[in-house]
């Protein structure tokens, strides 16, 4: 659970955009907005950054690049968790992210309910993806040889619920949307996901639907 507003910044160069996003953050009661910046350059010349607990980075940034900045910050002694938020569905660009280090890939048609959603997530669970994303990234371990593992074993430790839920997420994409296709409350789903983090010895959604996709390619 947080125990202080996160202290957030955005990366993004369309000063439109970049208004609009500052405005929705400042807004969230679980979000402490620290600053916009209109490139990477800018960002990193500025020592309030170094505070940042999550960033909103877009990836078509001058100079600087958005997975160059997030590589960059990856590397960090405390470094923030790097969130995309982009309109590219380039699979390359998804794929490059989240190898990166990325914690989310958010695209940027999302409306203000359902990217406030993300966002919880991100503070509650530490990653959020757009469905499409989640889809992709399924389709894309369905596709890669597995490799030998017990992960995947541990599914049959999961529960029916639980085991439900992790469908769910698959399918939906959010704890908000599991939770209405289920009648369950979205606190409620996410501590299931907790769960199933544990038993599954993953840290991430993301992790845990690619140990889901392996067992249905076994």
């Amino acid at each position: 659970m947080q125990k202080h507003p996160l202290r957030t910044a955005l990366v993004e160069d369309d000063p439109v955009y970049r208004t609009y996003m500052s405005g929705l953050l400042k807004k969230t009661p679980e979000v402490d907005f620290v600053y916009a910046w209109d490139s990477a350059e800018a960002m990193l010349a500025d020592t309030r950054f170094l505070a940042v607990e999550l960033v909103f980075v877009d990836l078509a940034l001058p100079g600087i690049g958005g997975l160059e900045l997030i590589s960059r910050l990856s590397k960090l002694q405390n470094s923030p968790r790097s969130v995309v938020l982009t309109a590219s569905l380039e699979p390359d660009d998804v794929f490059s992210a989240v190898r990166g280090g990325a914690s989310g890939y958010l695209v940027k048609n999302l409306d203000p309910d359902a990217f406030i959603e993300s966002l919880q997530q991100i503070i509650h669970d530490g990653v959020s993806l757009s469905p499409f994303i989640v889809r992709m990234l399924i389709d894309e371990f369905r596709h890669t040889p597995s490799q030998p593992g017990v992960r995947h074993v541990a599914l049959k430790t999961l529960t029916d619920r639980e085991r439900q839920v992790l469908n769910g997420m698959s399918s939906y994409g959010s704890a908000k949307a599991v939770g209405e296709a289920y009648g369950l409350s979205h606190e409620t789903v996410r501590v299931h996901m907790k769960k199933i983090y544990q038993k599954l010895h993953v840290n991430s959604k993301s992790e845990a639907l690619a140990v889901l996709a392996q067992e249905h390619r076994c």
